[in-house]
């Protein structure tokens, strides 16, 4: 029976000691080392926002002229805007940095989305390529045209359950605690042996073992001292 407790002390310090070396990798990388586990086993939700990139903005489109905004995008980011030029008509092109600099020269350029006549619109792309985005209104009337224009982006978040978002905490403490009760109690046993054996005395005349209250030895009876 001891030798069955001491396989479990050691046992179980092996654990505290396994969980307090997972607690530090898990504290040192982040949540994001366990994120794929808590997917899987339903531990992570995914939340939706969205981040406004140009808010609502009013731009004046000169008569057979074109004015444009720019944004920063990143790749594989849903975008989603909105054109309303009103009762008039307007053109909107969205193109990256690159080909925009070609349709400024006149040269042949890539058009992400590219609506020649339009009063309202609504429209929605991922670009491929990270970077500079170019939203052009393209205004051909004999008149000018004003035009709100707005642009947002889609912002998933993958949101952790608590329990997932303080395992490193949680695998440190239970594994200090453990190791800390296995360290203790195998402590505790020694110092019990210890004492049952400063409480006996050896004889010097046979070398029989005798408890500390008895005066003669059992096996010679000849006193102590």
């Amino acid at each position: 029976m001891p030798r069955m407790v001491h396989r479990m002390r050691r046992f179980l310090l092996t654990i505290g000691i396994l969980l307090i070396l997972g607690g530090l990798i898990v504290t040192n990388q982040g949540t994001d080392a366990v994120r794929p586990f808590a997917e899987r086993f339903g531990l992570a939700s995914h939340v939706r926002s969205e981040i406004v990139l140009i808010a609502p903005t009013l731009l004046t489109v000169p008569t057979s002229n074109f004015t444009f905004l720019s944004a920063e995008l990143k790749s594989g980011i849903q975008v989603s805007g909105s054109v309303d030029a009103g009762a008039g008509e307007i053109a909107l092109y969205v193109m990256n940095e690159g080909n925009f600099s070609n349709w400024q020269a006149g040269h042949p350029s890539m058009i992400v989305i590219a609506k020649p006549s339009t009063s309202f619109y609504n429209f929605t792309f991922t670009p491929d390529v990270g970077g500079s985005y170019y939203f052009v209104f393209d205004n051909q009337a004999n008149s000018r045209r004003e035009v709100v224009f707005a642009l947002k982006a889609a912002n998933d978040m993958i949101v952790l359950n608590p329990a997932v978002q303080y395992l490193g905490i949680e695998l440190l403490t239970v594994g200090v605690l453990l190791s800390a009760w296995s360290v203790r109690g195998g402590r505790r046993k020694r110092f019990e042996h210890e004492a049952i054996t400063r409480a006996v005395w050896k004889c010097r005349f046979c070398g029989a073992e005798n408890t500390i209250g008895q005066i003669f030895c059992a096996k010679c009876e000849r006193a102590r001292e």
